[in-house]
């Protein structure tokens, strides 16, 4: 696998609208990194993501995925080698029962019978579903929590070398959003999740990007970037809440 399976230069992208919402950002991610995507709402955080695997398709700018270009001959390669975790489970899940669900992707790459059932319970097991409880539920009488894993062991399915999340934590309780945060710290991929929940980009990302109005506007560590208060407020974001109570930010 490329050293940087993910290399973004000079991206351009404008809404049917004519809104602009990427005006040249450039990123490069390394090999097992994990990468905050930070912003205020309408900054570009999640049309990004949707350039990652061909999605959407840039105006201008160049993106290598695995070391391949972003090109409709290499969009099989690529929507294997990145997997994309929506913000609304319900945008991925669309089979009857969770076995199905999870089934689809490793299913359609020629995966079956037994392999293909071990797969299933394998990613089940991974994001902290028990097989013998979920396999056959019905996707849509799951808790937002439940939906959110079974999507994203839909993807795991699917083998991925980069995990791409968009708004992970949104929506979800206390607990399940814990039960979230940990599972992301135990996956080996490398991961680029965008989120408001900046206390959880804490948590699982070493180093994080701001990005405003479709730029690049800091790139750094994580614990320096999120600990600037100056930087964040003047770019529409507040201190996480665990800084606040820090002795240091009073």
């Amino acid at each position: 696998m490329s050293h940087r399976p993910v290399v973004i230069e000079d991206l351009h992208y404008t809404y049917p609208d004519r809104t602009p919402a990427l005006r040249g950002i450039s990123l490069m991610v390394e090999t097992g990194q994990s990468v905050g995507i930070v912003g205020p709402n309408g900054s570009g955080k999640s049309t990004l993501l949707l350039h990652l695997n061909g999605l959407l398709l840039a105006e201008r700018g160049r993106i290598e995925i695995g070391g391949k270009p972003m090109l409709p001959a290499n969009f099989a390669f690529i929507r294997r080698f990145v997997g994309l975790v929506f913000q609304n489970p319900e945008d991925q899940l669309f089979m009857p029962t969770v076995r199905e669900d999870v089934a689809f992707g490793p299913q359609n790459l020629g995966l079956k019978g037994e392999l293909l059932l071990r797969r299933v319970r394998e990613c089940l097991e991974m994001v902290g579903l028990e097989p013998a409880r979920f396999l056959d539920r019905q996707s849509y009488n799951l808790s937002l929590g439940e939906k959110k894993r079974v999507a994203m062991a839909g993807v795991l399915a699917m083998e991925p070398e980069v995990l791409v999340f968009d708004e992970p934590s949104a929506g979800l309780d206390p607990r399940s959003r814990r039960r979230l945060i940990r599972l992301i710290q135990e996956l080996p991929q490398t991961k680029l999740i965008t989120t408001h929940d900046l206390d959880m980009a804490l948590e699982t990302c070493e180093r994080t990007v701001l990005v405003e109005r479709g730029l690049v506007i800091a790139d750094g560590p994580t614990d320096g970037l999120l600990n600037d208060r100056i930087l964040l407020e003047s770019h529409g974001l507040e201190l996480p809440l665990s800084l606040m109570r820090s002795p240091q930010n009073g």
